[in-house]
């Protein structure tokens, strides 16, 4: 709905109009965007946005009242003037800002302007103020705690928009005070603990989902144990998994030799990209794809004929004679669709009921039914985006694993052998357990909790379990969030589960091993023990080591103000010859180089907040290629200490002499 081509939109509210005047020319802009398509659905009062990612059913807008979405009714619509506001909005902060979902800023646009009703100020957008906006919260939390911190979200991103645009007059930025839920402060309390149970598996379904890999042998079931397995491969996202192609497997070479990859569809912003799998995992996933093409297979094949012949009806080799008869019995339809002979009231409750097909007289009592109508109600079921797959318009049914023939994951109902459908998330989730009235897979292969409670998984907890394996593994969170296919390294920390003792382990490790531990390996001869006097005349009274070097804060006195962001710190002091933590410096510098990267796109697509990202970028870049420059120098001594003040300039001392500032146009000359 807003391709790559797609102009951006800017509006520039002129300074000699008033805030209404304004507002409608804004609304006129957004009117005829073709940004969710708003120039061809503008009047409509629910939207069609496509279909979302991993899922069959269709993303709609509904511009209905706050009091009629609380009872699940698509109306009364918002009233004038501010339901072309809501739409402009939409359109406008979608522009700038894209998300898959438009529930949460609908939501908020609702109760924003419910709380204009209940501060009598009608339904006017440029009545807006911070009594309306605090009402508007107050209406969010109605819902889950969730829910509201969400709107919340949406509400200030809303009036920051307004104010920026003049609509309205606010006397400082509006925050909205919601405090964020599950941010305990704490590791250690029983929330936390609590919180982190419930969004990881139990050992008991990891235990189970083990077992069901191995001795799976339906279709269904193959195909869900198998995606699963997937997910357990790489912390993709459900709906990243259902998109993958039949072609994903990729076999490294030069530097990846001997390596395997698959090629995942981002998502969240994330580009498309080829995920190299741990080596331990390779064999899972090499199995996963192979019991996937195969149980796919047939409905493959089905995606292709009807790709060639979208007009034309499958038949399978047993029905195949049946092209040339122009009216077919009710045998005839079983056998095309179920295979076999199809009891006649299944055919009659398809042909009669479900498809309202016109009836044909066959003589005496019997009926039949055009081959002609039977062929086009058939054709019908077809998803309404083919040959593309709901929610991925650029991957051909054909291509894709996630097909199956229709109902072939069901249980209960007949396969259809002359129709497939598309695997979405409701599809694998079921057999998770998400439904009380079916069986989940758990059950069927008699697999219980360990108090003999059902299992129930969540498909994302197993994202939640890997990011925690990365976590205690030691990766960095530049390595975390590519590997999960994250844009924003900030969001690591939502899938942070480790306990205090998990953190604080590899301190502990290297206290009690003497520092001979990863992080900080000991090499024979490089380094030796400081005598107290020694450490007396440096006018000290407390030090410690951290990634980069050494720092003399401390801790007794006052929390550290830099929150251990120690390259923008000027107590900080780097050693020359340190290889380990000159190593540590390097990666840095290509870690942070990357988020600034990131962080500069979000920056061109006006992200709010991105502007002091790039700036800290900026200046972490500045500091650690600062610090190279200085280590990477000849004329430092090694075991030189390096220490840079604000101004980027360095502080250079050689063994224990007092540190001596030189500026940057005179280093040089200075050292030699």
């Amino acid at each position: 709905m807003n391709g790559p081509n797609a102009p951006i939109l800017n509006f520039t509210p002129r300074a000699e109009l008033e805030p209404l005047a304004n507002l409608e020319a804004f609304i006129e802009l957004c009117k005829h965007s073709e940004v969710l398509g708003a120039s061809t659905q503008f009047d409509n009062n629910v939207w069609d946005l496509g279909y979302f990612r991993g899922q069959n059913k269709v993303n709609r807008a509904v511009f209905s009242t706050h009091e009629a979405a609380k009872k699940d009714k698509p109306e009364p619509s918002l009233p004038q003037p501010f339901l072309d506001f809501a739409k402009a909005a939409l359109v406008y902060l979608h522009d700038k800002n894209p998300v898959e979902s438009q529930s949460q800023r609908i939501a908020a646009l609702r109760c924003l302007e419910a709380a204009l009703r209940q501060s009598s100020k009608g339904s006017r957008p440029t009545a807006v103020d911070e009594t309306v906006l605090d009402c508007a919260v107050e209406l969010a939390k109605q819902v889950s705690a969730g829910v509201a911190y969400r709107i919340a979200g949406q509400l200030a991103s809303i009036a920051d928009f307004m104010r920026s645009k003049g609509f309205i007059s606010l006397r400082q930025r509006w925050m909205h005070g919601v405090k964020k839920p599950g941010e305990t402060g704490s590791r250690i309390s029983k929330e936390a603990l609590k919180a982190r149970q419930d969004k990881l598996p139990s050992a008991a379904a990891l235990r189970a989902l083990g077992g069901i890999f191995f001795d799976a042998f339906k279709p269904a079931d193959v195909l869900v144990a198998s995606e699963t397995a997937l997910m357990l491969c790489a912390p993709e996202r459900i709906n990243e998994v259902l998109r993958l192609r039949r072609n994903c497997v990729v076999e490294g070479d030069g530097e990846y030799h001997g390596k395997l990859g698959l090629r995942w569809a981002g998502s969240k912003g994330f580009e498309d990209t080829v995920k190299w799998l741990p080596s331990e995992m390779a064999p899972i996933a090499r199995q996963a794809v192979a019991n996937i093409l195969r149980v796919t297979t047939p409905a493959q094949q089905l995606a292709a004929w009807y790709t060639a012949n979208p007009r034309k009806l499958y038949l399978h080799d047993e029905a195949a004679h049946l092209r040339s008869k122009e009216v077919l019995t009710l045998n005839d339809i079983g056998l095309i669709l179920w295979g076999g002979r199809a009891e006649k009231s299944s055919a009659v409750n398809w042909a009669r009921l479900v498809k309202k097909l016109p009836q044909q007289p066959l003589g005496g009592r019997r009926i039949g039914y055009l081959f002609e109508d039977v062929e086009r109600a058939v054709i019908a079921m077809l998803p309404e985006t083919f040959p593309y797959v709901p929610g991925a318009p650029e991957l051909l049914c054909q291509d894709a694993m996630a097909v199956m023939r229709t109902n072939e994951m069901h249980s209960e109902k007949a396969t259809y052998l002359c129709m497939f459908s598309c695997v979405d998330e409701g599809v694998i989730t079921n057999h998770f357990g998400a439904r009380e009235d079916r069986s989940s897979m758990f059950e069927r292969f008699t697999y219980t909790e360990d108090d003999g409670s059902p299992i129930q998984l969540r498909s994302h907890s197993l994202r939640h379990y890997l990011n925690m394996l990365a976590q205690t593994g030691g990766l960095s969170s530049t390595e975390i969030a590519i590997f999960s296919g994250r844009k924003d390294v900030a969001q690591n920390r939502a899938y942070d589960h480790r306990t205090s003792e998990e953190v604080q382990a590899p301190i502990s490790r290297a206290l009690k091993e003497g520092f001979t531990s990863e992080l900080e390996p000991l090499v024979s001869g490089s380094r030796g023990l400081v005598t107290r006097s020694e450490f007396k005349g440096l006018g000290l009274t407390a030090a410690h080591t951290t990634e980069f070097g050494w720092c003399p804060h401390d801790f007794a006195s006052e929390p550290c103000q830099m929150y251990r962001d120690c390259i923008n710190c000027e107590e900080h002091e780097c050693i020359k010859g340190e290889e380990h933590k000159e190593a540590n410096l390097r990666l840095l510098k290509s870690e942070t180089e990357y988020l600034l990267r990131q962080a500069q796109e979000a920056l061109s697509e006006e992200d709010y907040g991105a502007d002091t990202w790039v700036k800290h970028q900026i200046e972490t870049v500045e500091r650690v290629n600062a610090l190279l420059s200085i280590l990477d120098d000849p004329a430092v001594s090694v075991g030189a200490r390096i220490r840079l003040d604000v101004a980027n300039a360095p502080l250079i001392t050689a063994n224990n002499a007092h540190p001596v500032k030189i500026a940057k146009n005179t280093r040089r000359k200075a050292l030699a």
